[in-house]
């Protein structure tokens, strides 16, 4: 009798030119490894060496020196302090408090030195402008609440009025 053989697929284990490229990449993956591991020996070395001769070459502060001050630079610091301490969340959350009629924003221009203030907003209808200003008018925080000027104008196909105000803060 004759024997039935059921794996007609041919043998899977590699030849010898596969196992010589095998072989090849191994090793090619070995000496890679070894010189990135050396490479990155000397780069430490050198940045230690390069972080030593900046210390050195840094300029070391000498106490009895007397700093040199700009006054023209001492007063933009002292002007640019000023503003940080004016309180701008303050005024911004007493402005939304007022708005009680849509109007739109289109410009607000803090003066911190002055504590001064001009808005120009877009209303739909007139009246709602001038609402909005009465209520500025009753804000605590702001004194001297003026219309500068008043405009009609046509903003996508729509009759606006631009309104121009000023107003001076108290903080």
């Amino acid at each position: 009798m004759q024997r039935l053989k059921f794996n007609h697929v041919a043998s899977r284990v590699p030849g010898p030119f596969g196992l010589l490229i095998g072989g090849g990449l191994f090793i090619f993956l070995a000496v890679l490894i070894a010189i990135y591991d050396q490479l990155a020996q000397e780069n430490a070395a050198l940045q230690q060496q390069w972080q030593r001769r900046q210390t050195l070459l840094a300029p070391q502060p000498s106490i009895s020196q007397q700093p040199v001050v700009d006054q023209a630079l001492a007063a933009e610091w002292l002007a640019a302090q000023q503003a940080l301490n004016t309180p701008w969340l303050a005024l911004l959350h007493d402005l939304e408090q007022a708005q009680q009629v849509p109007v739109y924003w289109l410009q607000l221009a803090p003066d911190a030195k002055r504590q001064h203030l001009r808005m120009t907003v877009l209303a739909q209808r007139r009246q709602q402008g001038w609402a909005w200003l009465d209520q500025l008018k009753k804000q605590p925080s702001l004194t001297n609440v003026k219309l500068t000027a008043s405009e009609s104008t046509e903003v996508n196909g729509l009759r606006m009025t631009t309104l121009q105000l000023e107003a001076a803060w108290t903080f």
